[in-house]
């Protein structure tokens, strides 16, 4: 004995971006996993800039780009000798 269906479409397939929605949430996929632990990852990752980079601890103790950069970019001094006399 079949069934007849009544409607034109299938009861178990839903179409549109409806359906599509509720199909990649029901089933355990590797795109949606990995989706989500994307998703998650970009939220803390603004979150961490706006608590801890976005505005300076300090407004009064800036610095030039110039200055900075001089000073990352500098080779550092070579260690004195004068104190080290180990090599008598």
């Amino acid at each position: 004995m079949a069934l007849i269906s009544i409607n034109k479409e299938p009861a178990t397939s839903a179409t549109g971006w409806r359906g599509r929605i509720v199909a990649w949430a029901r089933g355990p996929t590797l795109a949606r996993d990995i989706t989500i632990v994307l998703v998650i990852k970009l939220v803390l990752l603004i979150a961490l800039k706006y608590a801890f980079f976005n505005h300076p601890q300090a407004k009064h103790m800036s610095l030039p780009p110039a200055a900075v950069a001089e000073k990352l970019l500098s080779v550092p001094a070579p260690a004195s000798t004068e104190g080290d006399h180990h090599d008598k």
